[in-house]
């Protein structure tokens, strides 16, 4: 999988996730009259969408590196924080909603329109961000928290905004939910991939055996590569790889190949190594497993 083909893949996680969620909100709307008040219709609103959502940013990384273990896990860790940022961006939001209406009151028209959508867009730009920096809170990468944080705000910002402004244009209009949804998931995924690639720090491209031509970013200070599920880059199919066999450690913008312990066989351009320094182009390898490192963003 390419980085231009990881960036689709994410994008297109978002429709899913529209696609998802929809007939569920359409149900918890069709019996709105059963809730207490606004706000927990809201509430329970927002958690359903926390949760299909959160499921998805939790499960990208380990669809990224073909591994079912990571992804059902991370599908868990984000279905648990997606119920909660959803139940948050949604009081916030309405929190926000309260203090905005003395504004929104005093105007008319077009301009009123676009002050209620933007106003209601604030719980989406509130969970776009939390959601966005799941997968940082699961990996404790400040790197992957700061590209959540960035991307899901301004997708966020965007998709809630364009969400709230099709549902002010046709009001209690599944289809306009529908779109409006797609909009958000697109938008929030979108920006969250670019802004992954605009934090990253290089990639490196797998050149041989079953993951062949498989791209991997490198977004935080320590990546661990092996055959174990719990490492950055799983390799499945090679010979001669450790659990933890080697790691990518990035100081001061310069990113080392270190073996993580003796005697794992890495080499860089042919030579044994247990350590080395990373140039662009470099080949190095990991047991069977052979890498170039750069930047490889256009291909698919």
């Amino acid at each position: 999988m390419s980085l231009l083909l990881k960036r689709l893949v994410i994008t297109g996680l978002g429709l899913f996730g529209a696609l998802m969620v929809w007939p569920f909100l359409l149900f918890i709307q069709s019996a709105q009259s059963a809730f207490p008040g606004y706000l927990s219709f809201s509430v329970v609103q927002g958690a359903f969408l926390g949760l299909v959502y959160g499921a998805l940013f939790g499960s990208i990384e380990g669809i990224v590196v073909s591994s079912r273990t990571k992804a059902f896990k991370g599908i868990l860790f984000g279905m648990i924080l997606g119920i909660g940022f959803g139940v948050m961006g949604v009081v916030l939001g309405q929190t926000f909603l309260f203090y905005a209406a003395g504004l929104i009151v005093e105007v008319e028209g077009v301009t009123r329109l676009i002050l209620v959508a933007f106003a209601n867009g604030a719980s989406w730009v509130i969970i776009g961000m939390c959601l966005s920096m799941i997968e940082g809170l699961r990996s404790l990468s400040l790197r992957r928290i700061l590209v959540g944080l960035w991307g899901g705000m301004i997708g966020g910002l965007i998709g809630g905004f364009a969400l709230q402004l099709v549902l002010a244009y046709k009001p209690g209009n599944g289809v306009a939910l529908l779109v409006g949804l797609s909009l958000f998931g697109l938008s929030l995924t979108f920006f969250y991939s670019l802004f992954e690639q605009g934090f990253s720090l290089g990639s490196i491209k797998l050149l041989n055996g079953p993951l062949r031509n498989k791209e991997y970013s490198i977004t935080r200070n320590r990546m661990s590569v092996g055959t174990k599920d719990s490492c950055d880059i799983v390799l499945t199919g090679y010979r001669d790889i450790k659990d933890v066999h080697a790691f990518l450690i990035t100081k001061k913008g310069r990113i080392s190949l270190v073996a993580a312990q003796e005697g794992n066989p890495v080499k860089v351009n042919d030579e044994n190594r247990s350590e080395c320094s990373l140039r662009r182009e470099d080949v190095f390898a990991i047991g069977n497993a052979k890498f170039m490192y750069g930047f490889f963003s256009m291909g698919v």
